[in-house]
């Protein structure tokens, strides 16, 4: 196995295990990680359009409309008439989901202390640093830049 290829499945492998560790620290509060992802993401930007949403999502490539419609079916996500559009609809997060963000928050911060305890804070820059050249000229580094460059 070559370097390029070991990179590969190991970036593979890492994203499927923090995938699976984080399903089973969502699964107390029924939601999936793509679904958590959404919560977010409309915490930090609501009231927003599905194009502005699906701009922000790393979860999904493309619109994510049937995500989107499974949350409203599930009660997280509200749909509002869009004053500046009337085609279109915006998104609000819904009162269950306000309800559940505390403890949604705190599996995510608790979650991510735990990913980056596992390196010193000058090898996880490093780390950022050269994924960042990988993945920024891509349509889920473009989301995720989107959202880095609000917080």
């Amino acid at each position: 196995m070559n370097q390029g290829e070991e990179l590969r499945f190991l970036i593979l492998a890492i994203q499927r295990e923090g995938n699976r560790q984080l399903t089973d620290a969502l699964r107390p509060l029924h939601l999936t990680p793509s679904q958590a992802e959404v919560i977010q993401v409309l915490q930090q930007y609501q009231p927003m359009t599905l194009l502005q949403l699906g701009e922000r999502l790393v979860c999904e490539t493309g619109s994510p409309s049937r995500l989107v419609t499974s949350m409203v079916d599930a009660g997280w996500v509200e749909k509002l008439p869009n004053p500046a559009d009337g085609r279109a609809v915006l998104l609000r997060l819904a009162p269950a989901a306000d309800v559940i963000l505390p403890a949604l928050n705190a599996v995510e911060q608790q979650f991510n202390a735990s990913v980056a305890a596992l390196f010193p804070e000058e090898t996880i820059t490093h780390l950022i640093k050269h994924l960042w050249a990988f993945a920024e000229n891509t349509p889920s580094g473009r989301a995720l830049a989107q959202r880095k460059d609000k917080t």
